[in-house]
């Protein structure tokens, strides 16, 4: 699968980078520890998506998404310690990470981002059933959006963007241009034109 980057035209002049940096200081840290672990879209331990919104009453959220059918699974095995490496973790295969802001859907629906939204597509990342937490990247990536941490989504980006002479630290705009696409805005935007840039990302632009 070939990766794609979905995001509203406003944020073509700002690096990758500057985005995750403007979404993780927006959802602070994870809701998780808050009793707010989030959820699947259509399950309660698998599922097509996985979703939670941040920690204090932010708005902003993430949603890790499966092509394949239920293709995201969480292990709680409660014979084993909560540490166990092969205790509290994600598998399968994810494909996709949103990120933005008004999370809606879940409860048998599709989750979906009402603004501020970016889409990371073709990740393509598996891991199998066993994996436990170590070296899993499909846990270090979704457990790591949970405490509002790019770190792990930042290098899968960066190995994915390497081919295209363009990383993380490039504009969304040039790396539109590298992979051959363009920007595109959401149906948010419709009504109202372009997306007004957020002031941190207006200064880091």
């Amino acid at each position: 699968m070939t990766i794609s980057v979905t995001y509203d035209p406003a944020f073509g002049s700002a690096t990758v980078d500057d985005y995750l940096a403007f979404w993780s200081a927006g959802f602070v840290t994870a809701g998780h520890g808050y009793s707010n672990t989030g959820g699947f879209s259509n399950g309660t331990f698998d599922g097509d998506q996985y979703a939670t919104h941040g920690a204090n009453g932010s708005d902003y959220a993430f949603i890790a998404d499966s092509n394949t059918a239920n293709g995201l699974h969480y292990v709680f095995d409660p014979s084993k310690a909560p540490g166990d490496n092969l205790n509290h973790y994600l598998w399968g295969s994810l494909d996709n990470v949103s990120l933005g802001e008004v999370l809606g859907g879940g409860s048998g629906s599709d989750f979906s981002l009402g603004n501020y939204v970016v889409s990371f597509n073709g990740l393509d990342l598996d891991a199998a059933l066993g994996a436990g937490r170590a070296g899993n990247e499909v846990q270090g990536v979704i457990y790591g959006l949970m405490q509002g941490n790019t770190s792990a989504l930042e290098g899968v980006l960066d190995n994915l963007l390497a081919s295209y002479g363009v990383s993380t630290d490039s504009t969304f705009d040039a790396i539109a241009a590298a992979l051959g696409g363009g920007a595109s805005s959401f149906a948010a935007a419709e009504a109202v034109g372009v997306q007004a840039l957020p002031e941190d990302l207006a200064l880091a632009a």
